[in-house]
């Protein structure tokens, strides 16, 4: 099956919109904003700006507008107010990690810097330690995304 067609399948199962579709490449920064269980205001400022580059990119692509506005505050809405579950989001970075593998434009570092960004932005306490800005499901997820984008710290950050 092709990735629209899975996404047809999740969509079915989790009551997904079709403009669903089209927001795949926020899920990696909306799993970096849940890692730590917040949803913290600097995180979701960097999703929101992310979001507007993601709209104007797809429009540029596309030669016309592709997703709505509305269709993104749609989406953000119900993936940032409360946490998804665990199994939609696995399910739809798997698709996410499928079109990184197959996109030529390495949008896919883009992504990544933004989930390091956001990664740094907030700590849940305060004084931490100088390995501790991060935390360590921060971590793991990273080097998850690292690996399924098929690339390294040094090369994204370079």
């Amino acid at each position: 099956m092709n990735i629209q067609q899975d996404f047809d399948l999740l969509a079915r199962e989790f009551n997904l919109k079709e403009a669903d579709f089209y927001f795949l490449e926020l899920i990696p920064l909306i799993e970096m904003i849940w890692a730590d269980g917040h949803n913290q205001s600097n995180e979701l400022s960097l999703l929101y700006k992310f979001t507007i580059e993601h709209i104007a990119a797809l429009d540029r692509s596309s030669g016309f507008p592709f997703a709505t506005v509305a269709d993104a505050n749609d989406f953000l809405d119900r993936f940032t107010q409360q946490r998804p579950s665990r199994h939609l989001l696995e399910r739809l970075s798997e698709l996410v990690a499928r079109s990184a593998i197959a996109d030529e434009s390495n949008r896919h570092e883009t992504v990544l810097n933004y989930c390091m960004d956001i990664a740094a932005a907030c700590t849940v306490r305060y004084p931490f330690g100088p390995q501790e800005r991060v935390i360590e499901s921060e971590k793991a997820l990273l080097n998850r995304l690292f690996s399924a984008f098929n690339t390294s710290n040094a090369k994204t950050t370079a």
